[in-house]
């Protein structure tokens, strides 16, 4: 009787361990289209990025190609098209100026060939032995053609850091 009892007992164990290990291994399986998504979000941050990183370098070209050639900057009450965003970059070009970037993604949406995405975006310039730090709320939708994620639209708000 008590080996019988010992048999059922680890019958019970082993039947609830089994049960456990399918549970984990149903729920790491991926569902279908969804590593899709998450791939086409992380290219979409990464253009995002990297468009950043190509300000930052004062890379005019690169920068150029991260974007639709309609891309639209609403900035500080304006509209600027890529060449706005140039020309206001060029004086810079030479001046030793240093910009680290910053990019803390809020929410990333793909729906189709379009995205949208709401980020925090601080940069940490240095120029001419100065240090300032320029925070912004920012949102961009982005077009997905020939298979590559540009920026289409981009709102900068500057978040006035002294309350």
């Amino acid at each position: 009787m008590m080996a019988m009892l010992s048999n059922n007992r680890t019958g019970d164990i082993l039947q609830k361990y089994c049960l456990w290990f399918l549970l984990v291994v149903l729920l790491t399986i991926p569902l279908p289209g969804r590593g899709q998504v998450n791939k086409e979000e992380d290219q979409v941050k990464k253009v995002v990025v990297d468009a950043f990183q190509a300000i930052a370098d004062l890379d005019l070209p690169k920068l150029r190609a991260y974007c639709q050639t309609d891309f639209s900057l609403l900035e500080d009450g304006q509209v600027w098209t890529i060449d706005t965003l140039e020309n206001r970059l060029k004086p810079n070009q030479g001046s030793g100026m240093k910009r680290v970037n910053t990019i803390d993604f809020i929410k990333v949406t793909v729906k189709g060939p379009v995205a949208w995405v709401s980020y925090h975006n601080t940069a940490d310039i240095s120029r001419a032995g100065k240090q300032r730090q320029v925070r912004w709320l920012e949102s961009a939708v982005l077009e997905k053609t020939n298979a590559e994620w540009k920026l289409a639209l981009l709102h900068s708000t500057v978040l006035n850091l002294k309350k």
